[in-house]
């Protein structure tokens, strides 16, 4: 069973929540999907993420599976797998990596399932505590509309890149960008 603690948890350690709160408030600056949301929007989320502690062979998330949960990882590593009977790794997913950023916006099932490989530690952030937060602050949906618009834009150009130029069943699927 993993560890859970929230992100602003009263500490006997002196500026131990405000620490975490800086920490957390720096990170999701950083990440793409949230670009150009305002100081106040960030502090916000900041104070409402938890982080959580995923033991080795734990399971984050199932596929096929509902997951209101954006993820940043922290610490450690994990394993993205697509299950059909047999487990297939698709890639090693390590610290730095932000997944799940769709299911803020809109329920997703995932498509994945993502288990711990070593200790993993994860920022997360619910579907749930975003959109209240955005419920304060319309004028910033457009930003974040925007922003996913370029991200599919820039992996479908990466996608074509790499792979759908040499295989006609994956040029024959592209395409999300056109949607």
């Amino acid at each position: 069973m993993h560890e859970r603690g929230f992100c602003m948890s009263l500490s006997t350690e002196p500026g131990r929540a405000s620490s975490e709160f800086q920490e957390n408030l720096e990170i999701l600056m950083e990440i793409p999907l949230l670009a150009g949301l305002s100081l106040e929007v960030f502090k916000v989320l900041a104070y409402l993420c938890r982080r959580e502690i995923f033991r080795p062979g734990e399971v984050i998330f199932r596929q096929n599976e509902p997951d209101e949960n954006a993820y940043f990882i922290l610490s450690g590593t994990a394993v993205l797998l697509r299950e059909d009977g047999e487990d297939h790794e698709v890639r090693k997913i390590h610290e730095s990596e932000f997944l799940g950023g769709l299911s803020l916006l809109g329920d997703v099932k995932r498509l994945f399932t993502l288990r711990a490989e070593t200790p993993v530690t994860c920022l997360m952030l619910s579907q749930e505590r975003f959109r209240k937060t955005l419920e304060r602050a319309p004028e910033m949906i457009g930003r974040l509309l925007e922003n996913l618009v370029k991200g599919i834009q820039t992996w479908e150009e990466g996608f074509l890149n790499k792979h759908a130029m040499k295989c006609q069943d994956c040029l024959s699927g592209s395409g999300v960008s056109l949607v």
